[in-house]
């Protein structure tokens, strides 16, 4: 699929809403699954199955290394069993986000770039003990875990609209079974990035859960541009302070802007930090937007098997939430606008982001509000 069919996909989230207005109402669902799955899982008769379930993962991670730069046109389909471990000295970089964020997409770029092992803080990729230069974590939000020990150095977070990030998430949490845990996290892991929950089953997970994952996608932003300050501490978190990692990030970047037509100035920030990193080699520079092309066109490596690589509009949020979420946004953007965050350059970008994010979810407000009424108004 064109860069172009996907982002008339994912970048006009009201007009495609307009579009869909009647399959709103389908009243499907999905059953979830037995949890007795899970434990047949983890049998023994199951254990060559588990083991072809994490291959499977391993090469969606791995399946990504540029070879040539040729008359413009670079390679990254010849997949290799491993990439390079980060050499000797490396700067390695963490890679933050609230869930659903768009890590992966992020993440096999930077592995395109550099040629370097990535892992992930739960390592189903099994990647951690191979000195990744770069680990994504969801930390501090309840999907992630400080496994990492002390192998990290800086931090670059990455930022989505909570329009588009909250219901990103929840797809993740349905394909998992809303599993509790490593082992039955596991045991979905064949599961990911293959399906689409149905509306209703969304609509159920979002009314339970949306106040909450709100204010994490807030705190999240909050942890890391504070260095790790931590709100239940009241002070900065103990392994930001000891586990000899920079808790401030080195850049912010929009992955809304980053999965975008063009690559933009969050991609070139990217690189910027990977090219002042020490010890990490990275791609010749004429070379970094064929990568990007090639990489956002092959859907398999960031979206796997799902029907379609874009989040449908059809996981909508009432004119209720929406308020709030706008309101959530718009404080976040003036705190890190006032002092003393105004002569922070990380904080005029992130600024900057959260104030992109502004108009569309005010937009979607007066839609879903003329909706209700008009709701109300045929009742009456």
């Amino acid at each position: 699929m064109t860069k172009s069919k996907l982002l008339t996909a994912s970048r006009k989230p009201l007009a495609r809403a307009l579009g869909i207005r009647n399959a709103l109402r389908s009243k499907a669902a999905l059953a979830c699954l037995s949890l007795s799955v899970v434990y047949v899982l983890f049998c023994d008769v199951q254990l060559e199955r588990r083991q072809l379930l994490l291959e499977d993962h391993r090469s969606l991670a791995r399946e990504l290394i540029t070879q040539t730069f040729d008359n413009g046109e670079c390679d990254i389909g010849s997949p290799t069993e491993d990439a390079n471990p980060a050499p000797d000295g490396a700067t390695h970089t963490l890679l933050v986000s609230y869930p659903g964020s768009g890590k992966r997409f992020t993440w096999t770029l930077i592995k395109a770039l550099t040629n370097a092992e990535v892992a992930d803080d739960w390592n189903f990729s099994e990647k951690m003990a191979s000195n990744p230069l770069t680990i994504k974590t969801s930390f501090p939000h309840k999907e992630g875990t400080w496994s990492w020990g002390t192998q990290m150095d800086q931090v670059l977070l990455l930022v989505r609209s909570p329009r588009w990030a909250i219901p990103s998430y929840h797809n993740m949490r349905f394909e998992l079974n809303y599993a509790d845990g490593w082992l039955t996290s596991l045991a979905r892991v064949d599961f990911t990035y293959t399906k689409r929950p149905a509306v209703a089953q969304w609509y159920a997970w979002r009314n339970g859960r949306f106040d909450w994952e709100l204010s994490r996608w807030a705190y999240q932003i909050d942890f890391w541009m504070n260095g790790g300050f931590s709100q239940v501490l009241n002070a900065t978190h103990p392994r930001c302070v000891n586990e000899q990692i920079e808790c401030k990030p080195k850049a912010v970047i929009d992955f809304d802007n980053l999965y975008s037509e063009q690559p933009g100035a969050d991609y070139i920030t990217i690189g910027q930090v990977l090219d002042t990193s020490t010890n990490v080699e990275v791609i010749t520079a004429q070379a970094r937007t064929c990568v990007l092309d090639k990489v956002f066109e092959r859907s398999d490596l960031h979206q796997g098997r799902r029907p379609n690589p874009d989040l449908p509009a059809q996981y909508r949020f009432t004119a209720t939430m929406l308020n709030k979420m706008l309101n959530t946004t718009e404080t976040l953007r003036d705190k890190y606008a006032a002092a003393p965050w105004d002569q922070d350059p990380i904080a005029k970008r992130l600024v900057e982001i959260l104030s992109g994010y502004v108009p569309n979810i005010r937009s979607e407000t007066l839609f879903e509000e003329n909706i209700a009424a008009e709701a109300a108004a045929e009742q009456a």
